[in-house]
């Protein structure tokens, strides 16, 4: 991938918006010294976290993007549900 496209980036997303938030979140990130999880090291930090999301190296760490088997059902219950009852106190 010679040049990052926001629609390599995109698949790796759930819409736009989302890109959008996770974009910014790793290139805070990124200015605040995290390593690059890419090779190249030449491009600014939003390049840098484009790239990083349109190769799956960054996603979401949300329930609804984190459907796969290893994660325990129960424990991501108990987290909405402790933030539920938060938000009603």
């Amino acid at each position: 991938m010679a040049r990052v496209t926001v629609e390599d980036s995109l698949a790796m997303a759930k819409n736009r918006f989302a890109l959008v938030v996770l974009t910014v979140q790793r290139t805070k990130q990124l200015l605040k010294g995290s390593k690059p999880l890419t090779n190249r090291t030449e491009n600014r930090e939003i390049v840098t976290a484009l790239r990083e999301i349109a190769e799956g190296k960054v996603r979401f760490a949300h329930p609804e993007y984190l459907r796969r088997p290893d994660i325990n059902e129960r424990y991501v219950k108990s987290i909405l549900e402790s933030a539920g009852s938060e938000k009603e106190s």
